[in-house]
């Protein structure tokens, strides 16, 4: 293996980290919408306890 090509990809490897951090933080300091706030179903609750809007979970 050429120290060329190790470099290059190592280098590669560091831009495209170096992007997901940016645009992970750029996320974070997005507002949600004001009509996204709150999202929560309104079920009164079917035998799926599992669902993260089964109203159990919110007692």
């Amino acid at each position: 293996m050429d120290i060329g090509n190790i470099l290059m990809a190592v280098l590669v490897f560091g831009v495209m980290v170096c992007v997901y951090i940016f645009l992970y933080l750029m996320n974070k300091k997005t507002p949600k919408p004001e009509e996204c706030e709150d999202l929560r179903a309104d079920c009164s609750g079917c035998k799926d306890f599992a669902c993260a809007n089964h109203p159990s979970h919110h007692e």
